[in-house]
């Protein structure tokens, strides 16, 4: 007796597949219009006002930041801290005071901040009065700023 080759030999599961990929493909395309806001987008608490860390971190204790934030999550200020030789651009005989500028970003992902000539600052606002995350230089420090006052 010959085979009936018209009809498919599951057509059950053949079905099944067929609708579990296309549930599949519009999942995926509902789930990509939920996944946030752009990470570049500013992040909800402005970091304006002046933080303190005691430290020591990147080679630096006595951090005082004093920064200014704009809508699109730009932030700018200066800095203040001691700097510890070999670990910043102090020379061998002790610790010098170090003061610069800063410019970096407060977005949804994180704050960045470049300390100019003295290092960067990689973290997240943990609370309205708090930052944490990494200093860098040479090496990197965990270090917590906490703010000492608001504009």
């Amino acid at each position: 007796m010959p085979l009936n080759r018209t009809r498919p030999i599951f057509p059950t599961a053949c079905r099944l597949f067929s609708r579990a990929t296309t549930i599949f493909a519009l999942l995926a395309t509902l789930g990509a219009s939920f996944c946030g806001p752009e990470l570049t987008t500013p992040g909800d608490t402005d970091v304006t006002g002046t933080w303190f860390a005691a430290g020591p971190a990147a080679g630096m204790t006595s951090i005082t930041m004093t920064l200014s934030q704009t809508s699109d999550g730009h932030v700018t200020g200066t800095f203040t801290a001691m700097g510890t030789p070999g670990k910043q651009v102090c020379p061998t005989t002790g610790p010098c005071a170090l003061a610069s500028t800063i410019n970096g970003a407060n977005t949804v992902l994180q704050v960045n901040l470049e300390l100019k000539n003295a290092g960067t600052f990689t973290g997240q606002v943990i609370t309205a009065t708090q930052l944490r995350g990494t200093m860098t230089r040479s090496e990197n420090s965990q270090v917590e700023f906490d703010r000492t006052s608001f504009p």
